[in-house]
């Protein structure tokens, strides 16, 4: 998490949107933080990780000068029908996939079917601040020359 937030404060030194949402699963990463594990790679990065987000949400981005949201599950829980309430997973899914296409800037993975999607979607939209996240930073998945969608590959 560390790597991807350098990378999206190298491209945009200044804030380029007032509020940034933030998409990821948050009761799985919970979970697995109240496990105990030890000397487990994967245990150890989810909970950097973790924290890493809690703190982007508690303080912002910029120092400060942008909000970090989350919607997605969490909202339709809050929202308090009981129907939605039962499939919020599912309900929040969707939430987040419309909030990723409308967005300013998407910021994902190319490993995440979920990132391709929306960012293919937001293509075909004239939507072109699309990037993946790579090692190396981030990676400009639909400049203006682009004419045909991305296709996932894992």
């Amino acid at each position: 998490m560390t790597d991807i937030i350098s990378a999206i404060y190298e491209k945009y030194p200044e804030p380029p949107v007032s509020s940034v949402l933030i998409q990821f699963n948050r009761a799985l990463m919970e979970r697995e933080a109240k496990s105990i594990k030890q000397n487990d790679k994967f245990h150890d990065i989810n909970d950097n990780n973790l924290k890493e987000i809690n703190k982007l949400v508690e303080e912002g981005m910029w120092g400060g000068k942008v909000k970090v949201v989350e919607a997605g599950s969490r909202i339709v829980e809050e929202a308090g029908d009981p129907y939605y309430k039962y499939y919020s997973n599912i309900a929040g899914g969707i939430v987040n996939l419309f909030l990723a296409i409308q967005s300013d800037i998407m910021v994902g993975t190319e490993t995440s079917t979920y990132s391709v999607q929306a960012i293919n979607t937001r293509h075909y939209r004239g939507l072109t601040e699309n990037y993946f996240y790579r090692p190396e930073g981030l990676h400009w998945v639909t400049p203006p020359n682009v004419t045909k969608q991305h296709r996932f590959t894992c």
